[in-house]
């Protein structure tokens, strides 16, 4: 089942009374001061927070409590299920099947040498643009991107890895490390980001701070594993017969026989989950840390703070582990936006959107001028009224002609081969059942077909291995 846990403070459906703008915002004169932005990305986080409700034991009070302060898009997709098209698309404003970065090795500047980021666009727009950790893909950082940026430093691994016995799988590794919390990367990406708002600045500030943790591997201080002891861990359902339903190119994407059957024959199932717990909880950690800077500085009053995950991750849903595919788990993502002023507190919104939405929608928040290309929308008038019509599905894909449709009520994936699935999330909420070829069903695949890509890019080239 999916565990479905509303926080106590939402409130559910209320709107503002106030007029929502459909265009960009005209820019903001030079006398009117421009509101700061705090900008912050966590690596492969999925549901398994408290305000979406993921997994009953997720502990997140301080994602919960930023959650309070702004709109929570509790249908947010990413562009694609996987680090490097997906920060792509939502940093360039551009699609994958528009752009040709399909894939993580696919150099993406490379591919749009002219591109506008997000960042540079508020650099032209007089902001003082600064970065840390992860905002783009690690090997594919943008110089032009920033007037400084912090590298995340590496982290402290236990004596012996692979912890989990699981040989040859890379990274795919969970356990304990016995250091202290100022050991970690992420947390000394934080004390760069706090130092950074605690400086006095004349003009506005955009600053990204991207965490790693719950990216792979799961190696976090032991505290935040003996919160979760192993004999408590509640697994997700998942049928036996789960994928008989699926075309070819579905279980390809699954790959039963990869990670899902490694991780059962090792036995490693509930201590998988148990690290992705953990990591989470240690990440929610430093989201309070940063929280807390925020609070404490002169820029508390005027900041708009976006956060947002790249992609879902599945821990053995659909016998699939990681992202690389292009069903709920993998394409849902935490997206929330505190705008003083614009956003009503603690408020859900039920609508789809997509982390393409994230460029138009900060400019216009922050008055810059608008820019050509954009293939998202301006969701300000959701942040004025949660409420209000929006018939805008939105689009995933996974390598070239491999896409998912997804409205309020349905999940349509269309394979590069013509193979489809099709899922009513009114009545199977986990992507049990396959609805593509009953009959009844082809006028409603029409009509999310439209979503779909009228053109595709061909592949943009790989970076060289090393």
């Amino acid at each position: 089942m999916r565990w479905i846990r509303l926080a106590t403070w939402m409130i559910a459906g209320i709107g503002v009374g106030i007029l929502a703008r459909d265009s960009l915002a005209a820019p903001i004169g030079p006398d009117e001061a421009r509101p700061n932005v705090l900008f912050l990305a966590i690596d492969d986080l999925n549901d398994w927070t408290g305000f979406l409700g993921g997994h009953p034991q997720a502990s997140t009070p301080n994602l919960d409590r930023l959650a309070s302060r702004g709109v929570i898009f509790e249908r947010a997709y990413c562009a694609a299920p996987a680090c490097n098209p997906s920060r792509a698309a939502l940093l360039t404003g551009i699609r994958p099947s528009t752009s040709g970065v399909y894939l993580n090795p696919q150099p993406w500047r490379a591919a749009m040498p002219d591109a506008v980021t997000l960042p540079q666009h508020f650099m032209a727009a007089g902001y003082e643009v600064l970065g840390g950790g992860k905002i783009f893909h690690g090997p594919f950082n943008d110089p032009a991107s920033w007037h400084e940026y912090f590298e995340r430093p590496g982290d402290p691994k236990p004596e012996e890895t692979p912890v989990n016995g699981i040989a040859r799988t890379a990274h795919f590794d969970w356990g304990p490390v016995e250091v202290p919390d100022g050991a970690m990367g992420d947390h000394r990406v934080v004390d760069w980001a706090i130092e950074q708002l605690g400086e006095d600045r004349e003009g506005p500030l955009f600053l990204a701070v991207g965490l790693y943790r719950p990216h792979l591997p799961w190696y976090v201080p032991k505290s935040y594993f003996d919160a979760f002891p192993i004999e408590s861990i509640q697994r997700p359902e998942v049928p036996d017969d789960d994928l008989d339903d699926l075309p070819a190119a579905g279980i390809a994407m699954a790959r039963p026989g990869g990670d899902h059957r490694k991780v059962l024959e090792h036995d490693q199932w509930d201590r998988a989950i148990q690290g992705y717990l953990a990591s989470i909880a240690f990440a929610d950690h430093q989201v309070g840390r940063l929280l807390d800077a925020l609070d404490r500085s002169a820029m508390a009053e005027n900041s708009i703070i976006v956060t947002w995950g790249d992609h879902g991750w599945h821990l053995g849903e659909k016998q699939h582990w990681r992202k690389f595919a292009l069903w709920e788990e993998a394409t849902r993502v935490p997206f929330l936006i505190a705008a003083p002023g614009v956003s009503t507190p603690g408020v859900g919104c039920s609508r789809t959107v997509s982390l393409l939405d994230v460029y138009p929608t900060l400019i216009d928040l922050c008055g810059l001028p608008g820019r050509p290309g954009l293939e998202g929308r301006n969701l300000d008038p959701l942040l004025r009224d949660p409420s209000r019509s929006w018939d805008h599905p939105a689009l995933t894909t996974h390598g070239r002609g491999n896409h998912a449709v997804r409205s309020e009520r349905w999940r349509y994936i269309r394979y590069a081969d013509g193979s489809e699935e099709l899922y009513d999330h009114d009545a199977d909420p986990m992507e049990w059942h396959n609805l593509a070829d009953a009959p009844e069903f082809r006028a409603t695949k029409a009509e999310l077909a439209a979503s779909l890509p009228a053109r595709e890019a061909p592949d943009a080239p790989a970076a060289p291995e090393e």
